[in-house]
C-alpha cells in the first residue's frame, strides 16, 4: 500500500467521524470529476444503435449500468457506483449457468461483485476462469470494500474485450476512489487482466 493511499484513508475516516456527508449537495459535482478519470483510460459507451443497457441498484446508493450486445446478449462494458458493501448473501442469479458458457472449470464472474449489487442480470455475468474470479478480481473487489468501509465512494468503469464476447479474453478496468463529503479523488487505479490463470492484484490494504 503507499504512503499517499494509506495517508487518505485515515483523512477520509477522521472526516466522515467529524462531519458526516452532504451527498444530495456533493454527488453531481463529483460524479463530473470522476467521469472525466475514467474517461481518460476506458472512454465510456455512447454507440445507443448497437448495445443496449440494464441497470441494477441495490440500497439508495449503489448502482450499476451494464451496456450489452443486443445480438448477443453479452456484455460490452459496466460503470457503477458504490458506497455501500452488503457483505455475503444468498444468490439466486444465473452466474453457474453462464459460467458453463465459457471453458471447462470456469466460473461465472460478476462484473459488479455481488457483494455490492446483489443478483445481477445474465449480462453482468461473464465466463471467468475460476482463479482469476476467486484471485486477483477478487482482490480488486475487496479492496473496494476497504475503501467503503472508511467511508469512500468507489466508482468503476469495465471494458470488456472483445465488447459482446461470450467468453471475454481480457477485462480493462478503471476505479476512481473519492471522499463525497470534500469531492476530493483520493485514488485512481486502472488495472487489466487476461482471462486465463496467473493474473495479479497489488491490493492496498487498510492496515
Amino acid at each position: 500500500m503507499s504512503a499517499g493511499a494509506r495517508a487518505a484513508m485515515r483523512e477520509l475516516k477522521q472526516a466522515v467521524a467529524d462531519g458526516g456527508r452532504d451527498l444530495s449537495d456533493r454527488l453531481p459535482q463529483l460524479a463530473d470529476r470522476i467521469t472525466e478519470h475514467l474517461d481518460t483510460v476506458v472512454k465510456q459507451v455512447r454507440d445507443t444503435d448497437n448495445y443496449d443497457n440494464t441497470v441494477t441498484t441495490r440500497g439508495p446508493n449503489n448502482t450499476k449500468t451494464t451496456h450489452f450486445d443486443r445480438d448477443t446478449g453479452r456484455p460490452v462494458q459496466e460503470e457503477g457506483t458504490i458506497l455501500d458493501d452488503f457483505g455475503g448473501s444468498a444468490r439466486g442469479d444465473n452466474a453457474t449457468a453462464i459460467g458453463r458458457l465459457g471453458n471447462p472449470g470456469d466460473d461465472g464472474g460478476h462484473l459488479g461483485a455481488h457483494r455490492f449489487f446483489g443478483d445481477t442480470p445474465d449480462a453482468g455475468i461473464v465466463p471467468q476462469i475460476a482463479n482469476l474470479n476467486r484471485g486477483a478480481w477478487k482482490k480488486m473487489e475487496s479492496e473496494w470494500a476497504d475503501w467503503v468501509a472508511e467511508g469512500a465512494r468507489v466508482d468503476y468503469r469495465i471494458a470488456v474485450d472483445p465488447p459482446g464476447a461470450v467468453r471475454p479474453d481480457n477485462f480493462q478496468v478503471v476505479y476512481a476512489v473519492s471522499d463525497p463529503s470534500t469531492g476530493d479523488i483520493l485514488e485512481v487505479r486502472d488495472p487489466s487482466f487476461a482471462n486465463i490463470h496467473g493474473q495479479t492484484f497489488d491490493r492496498i490494504h487498510t492496515r
